[in-house]
């Protein structure tokens, strides 16, 4: 079975989806692919729908079991900074984009809650993560296919 897992990072003025995908078991995961989305856009809602747009064809023909995205966090943007507001616009997009084309729901994880999720302490899951991290993967976007490991 493979899952996706995927983080938007805020870059400055261009945000950039960080994507794993993981096959096994949250006992035994393994990193299969990553992947790295730019966009060139420089207003919020259209680098949401570019990085949105370079997202659907990896979604495809991949056949992901499930997908999960790491989020900032489910409250409102506390401030208007452009990178805060440029990432709440992407998460949503990507979002949408992972929903509509693999027809499964998608697992929102936030770091506070993400060891609950998952189903690990703490302590197990930032050892999981940085061992999966070392491999040169983005460890939120590992957080994210961890949980959605878990939730099959």
């Amino acid at each position: 079975m493979s899952v996706l897992g995927v983080v938007v990072v805020p870059g400055g003025k261009n945000p950039r989806v960080h994507g794993v995908v993981l096959e096994g078991t949250v006992a035994d995961p393994r990193v299969v692919d990553t992947f790295e989305l730019r966009t060139g856009a420089t207003e919020p809602s259209e680098q949401a729908v570019d990085l949105a747009r370079h997202l659907s064809p990896k979604l495809d023909r991949a056949g992901y079991e499930r997908a999960g995205i790491r989020v900032a966090g489910t409250t409102p943007v506390p401030r208007r900074s452009k990178a805060a507001f440029s990432r709440a616009h992407c998460e949503g997009a990507i979002l949408f984009v992972l929903r509509e084309v693999l027809r499964e729901p998608v697992v929102i994880v936030e770091p506070v809650a993400a060891a609950r999720v998952i189903g690990l302490t703490k302590a197990e899951l930032e050892t999981l993560v940085d061992r999966l991290a070392s491999q040169g993967v983005n460890g939120d976007a590992v957080l994210a296919g961890l949980a959605a490991l878990a939730s099959l």
